[in-house]
């Protein structure tokens, strides 16, 4: 009887360990956005990943200039969101450690998450003009294909875990 009830208690704390080890290992990646059953591969290697921008270029047929342009975006646009993305982690580690800290102190966690939404709407803004000038980059055809594209991604990746895609009605 006390063999069978340690192999019980055994095979309980074995499947516990994987349980919950195997919760925690999605859960940070899916906070990370990225890795294996993560939302995008613009995630997985950055917002405009150089390998993003060739595979976008093939996709849409891009000319060389048009390249070129879109490169100088892209460059352009990263040295511009440093400073943001830096002001960003802080924000959301500070707001962490606010929530985290067992005080629940309401006006002091407002008062951060509102911080970090005005960093993430100051880069909403940034990635916003800088569509649009990519937008302006491409011909008709290559604008209308991009919109393909975009709604092909969207429906492929509905419903995986650290998508935020909206529902529909």
């Amino acid at each position: 009887m006390r063999k069978q009830l340690r192999r019980v208690a055994l095979f309980t704390c074995i499947t516990a360990a994987l349980a919950f080890g195997s919760q925690a290992a999605f859960a940070h990646e899916s906070h990370k956005g990225g890795g294996e059953g993560g939302c995008s591969e613009q995630k997985q290697q950055g917002p405009g990943g150089a390998r993003f921008l060739k595979k976008m270029a093939r996709e849409l047929g891009l000319a060389d200039q048009q390249k070129n342009q879109a490169k100088a975006l892209l460059e352009k646009g990263r040295a511009a969101h440093k400073p943001l993305l830096d002001a960003l982690m802080t924000h959301r580690r500070q707001l962490q450690t606010l929530v985290h800290s067992g005080s629940a102190d309401e006006a002091a966690i407002r008062a951060q998450a509102a911080k970090v939404a005005a960093v993430e709407s100051d880069l909403a803004v940034q990635r916003a003009q800088e569509a649009g000038q990519f937008l302006a980059l491409l011909t008709a055809e290559q604008a209308t294909k991009l919109k393909e594209i975009q709604t092909k991604r969207g429906e492929h990746f509905r419903g995986f875990p650290g998508c935020r895609q909206e529902q529909e009605p």
